[in-house]
């Protein structure tokens, strides 16, 4: 486990982004890919440029990677900005929840925010692609076809059709069923009232396995899993540590279905307020912070799993066999005419594999 962390966490810093963009007469870039648009900075007088003072949400508690993630991006776009923009973090779900914050952003009342995919799939339906069960089989594929052309096609996507512009995409984390009773097989999920965030391809996930569809945000599950108000989720192990739902629900079968992304957002409303100096600032701080991030996720997840085992949480390692009826289940899903269209998408995604 560790030598593959060592591996993966080494692949990021090879990771490099840089994709062109029309320009305008102000010299802003203005097309759907721009956001990654890098340009020279060096020597810029910042004097002569506007301050602005911002906001960013996400749902994390404080050393969350999200949180840690937020706070390095405000701190590298105040320096390569020469202090002309400055950034105030909002954590632990204080400026709303994560969908809250996805319709701010588009309405244009927030500035940045990191939330999870699913929650920009009412903004974007190609988006729903990236929650698609088994989308992505490693972090590397993960990170290779969000660092590319397709993740580039989902960010001029996702412009395309609202007011919010996908800067990055962080690691949400690895989701596995944690659940207040043992399972080892979706046949055991009939019946069962399964917690997910509000989009079509987790409900239609819920709908395949035959379990009760619970909508609910993150702040929410503690208490449910308590009262007995949900019985089961997918969920990643950090934030099973960070949120102690290890209290409420012991068990966490590992079926490797969803290698999660947390897109880094900002209001495309803010990003015309700013310079073309202060969008390179904010472009090369995301790319940064994306890094930074994905690094830390990674290594947290490795120290989360040892404080939840030790807090009583049991690991389900399933075979071979047993992996394939999850796989096999999934097959409702993608024959759901409600995303043919993303098919060709998901499609895409299978060639960045390594």
């Amino acid at each position: 486990m560790k030598k593959a962390l060592s591996l993966i966490l080494a692949m990021l810093m090879m990771f490099s982004l840089v994709a062109c963009g029309e320009k305008s007469d102000d010299g802003k870039t203005n097309d759907g890919n721009d956001a990654n648009v890098v340009t020279d900075i060096d020597g810029v007088d910042w004097s002569q440029e506007e301050k602005f003072s911002l906001q960013l949400g996400h749902e994390q508690p404080d050393g969350h990677p999200y949180d840690m993630g937020a706070k390095k991006f405000a701190e590298l776009v105040e320096e390569y900005s020469g202090g002309t923009v400055h950034v105030d973090v909002f954590g632990s779900s204080s400026l709303g929840g994560a969908a809250a914050m996805a319709e701010a952003i588009d309405m244009g009342t927030l500035d940045f925010a990191s939330v999870f995919s699913i929650q920009l799939e009412s903004f974007c339906s190609d988006i729903g692609v990236m929650t698609l069960p088994y989308c992505f089989s490693s972090w590397e594929h993960c990170f290779n076809a969000c660092d590319g052309e397709f993740g580039e096609k989902l960010k001029a996507s996702c412009l395309n059709t609202s007011n919010i512009r996908i800067l990055d995409f962080w690691a949400n984390g690895l989701a596995q069923v944690h659940s207040t009773t043992e399972i080892r097989t979706p046949d055991q999920m009939a019946g069962k009232k399964f917690r997910i965030q509000t989009g079509a391809s987790y409900a239609a996930l819920s709908d395949a396995l035959g379990a009760v569809t619970t909508p609910m945000s993150l702040n929410e599950v503690y208490a449910a899993l308590q009262l007995g108000a949900m019985d089961c989720q997918l969920q990643t192990i950090v934030n099973i540590d960070k949120q102690a739902f290890y209290e409420v629900a012991k068990y966490y079968t590992e079926i490797n279905m969803c290698f999660n992304t947390n897109p880094f957002i900002m209001s495309n409303d803010t990003w015309n307020k700013l310079s073309a100096n202060q969008q390179a600032a904010v472009v090369k701080a995301s790319r940064e912070a994306c890094d930074y991030e994905r690094e830390q996720l990674l290594a947290s997840m490795e120290t989360s799993m040892e404080k939840c085992v030790e807090n009583g949480l049991q690991v389900i390692t399933l075979s071979d066999e047993e992996l394939q009826q999850w796989n096999d289940a999934c097959t409702k899903v993608y024959e759901n005419p409600n995303f043919e269209a993303l098919m060709p998408l998901f499609e895409e995604a299978q060639t960045y594999k390594s």
